[in-house]
This record gives structure tokens, sequence and C-alpha cells, in this order.
């Protein structure tokens, strides 16, 4: 195996940075011949995604921003490593078919002769290469920068061309698996609301339709009293993980960054604490977003903020009450209910005037018992995916630093 070089990115790549659209011209919905705006929101960690998005018209002269399915992107701007939001540096592919457009303060990545696409996206997915891109950012903790200089002058080891395309063979291939099994997940979600829908809407009798107020279900908010936990009470790792915005996600539970309570503290709030099969719904902010506390969740000790309320019953199944409130029916009614525009939100008062189908409990059991084996495909899929990410994530560095070496 030939040497490793220690240079910087300079040679290897290009960096294009985003274009300054102007906001009056974002179009809130698709037209003919206009493309997505990938904002610095949109660059998650993980895959580009495209929640809350907005459009601009494309002509030729913005062909310099054109994003393409495979584009590296890495965000400019962002908080500080230990904050909630938008990490600067953070690094992620755009996967959709569909072209994009780059906005400011993302930029797009290149690469060049002698330096794999592949491979590069793997050195800037690196946390060690995260956290350098983040000291080397200026301004506050609240809103750093890094420029392009920033990222050319990244120090890198860098291997010979086949052994960068073989070690990054190794870790796109974990990447497939794992994407494989989210796409499973996705098909199985979306068939068990096919199923709700055949059952539930096409075939549902009027009178099973009631007010959740009159239902058995308990809607839990957390505690709001003097015992609220302040900033400084909160720590990276203790007895009770105490749920923020970013961990209730549209696609459920995200536990990336996590913010946990003593037990001491813990005893002291009144209400707000989960119970296997409860259901978590966010009533401030981003509204109707879901997450749903079984077996497969690996914390013990978990509550609530104050943005969000427990659904928890007792005589009803969770599996029905969860594919129910992941539906088009209940998410329609949430969106009626929402109120603020500043601020949306949606108060239990309100909550209990939602309308929901609560159909004979035979019917329930009969509708769980169709739907019980997707789901249990589905945990049984993300635990296989936690796996691989765990693999994934302990060979990067290594392979990156050349710890582990490949055999070619």
């Amino acid at each position: 195996m030939g040497e490793w070089n220690k240079t910087n990115l300079s040679n290897y790549i290009e960096v294009i940075n985003g274009f300054a659209f102007k906001s009056k011209n974002f179009l809130d919905e698709q037209i003919d011949n206009s493309l997505p705006i990938i904002k610095i929101k949109n660059v998650a960690n993980g895959d580009v995604n495209l929640n809350s998005v907005q459009y601009h018209e494309y002509d030729t002269s913005l062909s310099k921003y054109l994003i393409e399915n495979g584009d590296i992107l890495i965000a400019l701007t962002g908080n500080h490593p230990q904050a909630l939001t938008q990490v600067v540096g953070q690094t992620s592919r755009y996967k959709l078919r569909d072209k994009a457009l780059l906005n400011q303060r993302v930029a797009k990545i290149i690469a060049k002769d002698n330096l794999s696409h592949d491979f590069l996206y793997y050195f800037l997915k690196d946390e060690w290469t995260h956290e350098y891109l983040a000291n080397q950012s200026s301004g506050s903790a609240n809103q750093a920068n890094i420029s392009k200089r920033d990222i050319e002058a990244l120090p890198i080891l860098l291997p010979p061309l086949k052994e960068q395309t073989t070690i990054a063979e190794v870790l796109s291939f974990l990447d497939d698996k794992i994407d494989l099994l989210h796409r499973q997940n996705k098909t199985l979600e979306e068939l068990a609301q096919t199923l709700f829908r055949q059952w539930f809407i096409e075939e549902a009798k009027d009178e099973w339709e009631e007010s959740i107020g009159n239902t058995s279900i308990q809607i839990i908010d957390g505690d709001r009293g003097k015992n609220y936990p302040k900033s400084t009470e909160f720590f990276s790792n203790e007895y009770c993980l105490f749920l923020n915005a970013k961990n209730v996600t549209s696609q459920g539970f995200d536990f990336s960054v996590c913010n946990f309570i003593t037990k001491e503290k813990d005893e002291l709030l009144r209400s707000g604490k989960l119970k296997r099969n409860d259901i978590i719904l966010t009533t401030r902010g981003t509204v109707g977003n879901l997450a749903f506390y079984d077996n497969l969740i690996e914390y013990e000790n978990i509550r609530i903020n104050s943005g969000m309320v427990i659904f928890r019953s007792e005589d009803i199944s969770p599996i029905y009450l969860y594919t129910l409130m992941k539906s088009q029916y209940f998410t329609d009614s949430i969106i009626e209910q929402t109120s603020g525009s500043a601020q949306p939100q949606l108060p239990i008062r309100d909550i209990k005037n939602i309308k929901i189908i609560i159909p004979p409990k035979d019917i329930v059991d009969k509708f769980s018992m169709e739907v019980n084996p997707m789901y249990e495909k589905i945990n049984h899929n993300k635990k296989q995916i936690k796996t691989l990410e765990n693999m994934r994530d302990t060979l990067l560095p290594k392979l990156m630093s050349g710890e582990v070496r490949v055999k070619l």
C-alpha cells in the first residue's frame, strides 16, 4: 500500500458558495421552472431535507448554484457545537433526484483530481473534521461562521486514490444498508396508513367519531411550575432525559443532542413523566410532531418539556392510537385547532375538541393484530440501523486516520 500524504484540501477541492437570493422572490409553492432552495436549516445532520422549503424560479444565470444528486453540502453558519440548533460545519449529501438551488451560507464542495468524491464526503463527516472547523470559526458562539478559506485550509492525511476509493466503498456499503432499512420502514408505515384509511376512513361509521375529551385518553402536560428546570440544571448525562424541541421530530425521536436532569430534580416535578407506550405530541412552535415511547427506546426515565403533551390510554391499543395520530385525518384536525402565527400552539383545551375515530374494541384489536407485525419489523429494522450506524461511526475515524487499513 502507498504512503499517505500530509497536506490540506486547497489543491484538491473547489468550494462554491451559495447565492444571496432575495426573499421577496421566494415562492411558498413549486411552480413550473422553479426549484427548491437549500438553506442552512435544510443541511441537517445526515442527508439534506426539504422541510419547510421555499422555491425560486430558475434561469441559466443560476447554473453555478445548481445542486444535483450526490453533491456534498456544508453549513457555513451555525451555533457552537453544544447548541441545539444547526451547527457550523455540518456536512450533508444531497440524495434527491430533482435538482435544487444553493442559498447563501451553504457551500457545495467538489472533489478535483486525485481526491475521491466519496472519500471527501466521509472525511468531512468525521467528527475530528467537524470539531476542527468549529474551532476555526469566527463570530459569536450563537452565530459562528466558517469561510471557503477555512475549508480549503483543512489538514488531511490523504491516502493514494485507490485506497481512498476502497475506504469510501466500505463506509458506503454501511450507509446503503442503513438507507435500505429506512426505505423499508417508510414502506411499512405507509402500508399501515393504507390499512387505517381503508378500515376507519372509507368504511367508518358515524358513531365511531367523538371528541378526544370524551374518550378514555389522558392528555398529560409537563410540569410548568416553580421547579421547571433552569438552563443551569441541565447536564449532558444524568438520571432523567428532559426532552427538548429537537428530540421530537417529524420522523419520531432524535436523541443526537440531549439534556438530562438529576434524580433529585426529577422527583420535584409533578407531571410529564413518560410510561412505555405513551405517545408524545409537540404543541408549540412546530406543532404536530409525534414520537412513540415503545420498548425500543433505551432511556428508562424521560420527561416532556412545556412544548409537548403525552397521550396515554389504558384501554385503547397504543398501536391503533399511534397509527391514528400518524394519519392525515388526525394531521388535518391538528391544523384546524392550531392557533397563533408567530408562535403556533395547540393548547390542551383545543386538543380535547379534536374529533377522532374510536371503533368498538374488537375491531381495534383486530386492526392492531393486522399491523402489529409491520411495527415489529420496523422496530427490528431500527435496531439494525442503530447497530450499523454505531459500526460506521466507529470505523469512520479509524479509516480516516489510517489506524485501520483496508486491503486493496
